[in-house]
Order: C-alpha cells, then sequence, then structure tokens
C-alpha cells in the first residue's frame, strides 16, 4: 500500500510541473500584446469608439467613467486610480475633466471629509452607454468570422493570463 502511495504522488507531481516555454513562443506572446495595446490607441480606434466626440473626450475618461459604473459602491479618485493602476494625481485631473463636464459628481465621502465620492450623472450615464455601444461594434467588427467557441476560449485564456499576470507580480 505504501508503494503505491508513493508512485501516485510521483506520477502526480511530475503532472503537475509545466513544460519549459518556448522563448521564441514567449516573445511572440509578449509581441502580440504589445500590438493589441498599439491598436487601443491608435486613432482610428478611438475615432471609431468616440465618433464625434473623438475631439471632446478621450478615452481615459470613458475609462473613468467605466470605473466609477463598475464599482459596487461610489468609489473614491484613490480607487479608480488603483483600479485604472494610475497615479491618483493622473486619475484626480480626468476626475475633475469629468466632473466640469457634468459627466461625474463628486460628494464629499460621510466617513472622510477630506474624501469625494464619484457618481455617474445622467449625461456620464449616457456617454458610457453610447460608448460601449461603439466599442462592442468594433470588436464585433474584429472577431466578426470567429466562431464562438472561439471567442469563448480567448475570453477563458485571457482571463488565465491576467491572473497569472498578477501572481508573478506578486512573485
Amino acid at each position: 500500500m505504501r508503494g503505491t502511495y508513493t508512485d501516485m504522488t510521483t506520477t502526480t507531481d511530475r503532472a503537475q510541473a509545466p513544460a519549459p516555454l518556448d522563448p521564441q513562443a514567449l516573445d511572440h506572446l509578449d509581441d502580440a500584446l504589445v500590438e493589441i495595446r498599439r491598436v487601443l490607441q491608435r486613432p482610428g480606434y478611438r475615432r471609431a469608439v468616440l465618433g464625434e466626440l473623438a475631439g471632446t473626450v478621450g478615452l481615459q475618461t470613458i475609462r473613468v467613467l467605466r470605473s466609477v459604473e463598475r464599482s459596487e459602491r461610489a468609489p473614491t479618485i484613490g480607487a479608480v486610480a488603483e483600479a485604472l493602476a494610475v497615479d491618483p494625481s493622473t486619475a484626480s485631473r480626468t476626475v475633475d475633466r469629468a466632473v466640469a463636464a457634468g459627466l461625474l459628481d463628486r460628494q464629499p465621502c460621510s466617513d472622510d471629509g477630506r474624501r469625494a465620492r464619484l457618481q455617474l450623472t445622467g449625461a456620464g450615464q449616457a456617454l458610457l452607454a453610447e460608448v460601449s455601444d461603439r466599442r462592442r461594434a468594433v470588436l464585433a467588427r474584429a472577431i466578426g468570422d470567429w466562431e464562438p467557441g472561439d471567442v469563448d476560449r480567448l475570453q477563458t485564456l485571457l482571463e488565465r493570463l491576467l491572473d497569472g499576470f498578477d501572481v508573478a507580480e506578486v512573485a
């Protein structure tokens, strides 16, 4: 019995050890990730997503609005900065522009008067809905000839990749 248990452990341990990854494959993956980021920053993508708003609202403002929308409770500027992985001063400037444009409302925190909580205004909600529809349309055109299973697999793999980056970052 003891020998059987030892053999099972050895087999399990060997099955869990990942195979070494090909450096060239890792380079290609890194290149693809860089290119995806570039695509999302190109003027053509911005025009497609923002439409006639391209000169008045930036994608960073949209990202702030989306972060506020997705928050479980009205977030602070610090929480938005953390969610977007930007410096708090960068988030603060973007929030200031969104408040001035009537897209966000800033209210003092009830538990800490030095901080403010953010909420979308009606105009912010409408803008975010319009831009979200455009973003989905651009993405739908980009993957229009894909099989639904391929889209599901890509989403699953990208989520695994993000989780892997979190693990690598902590290590």
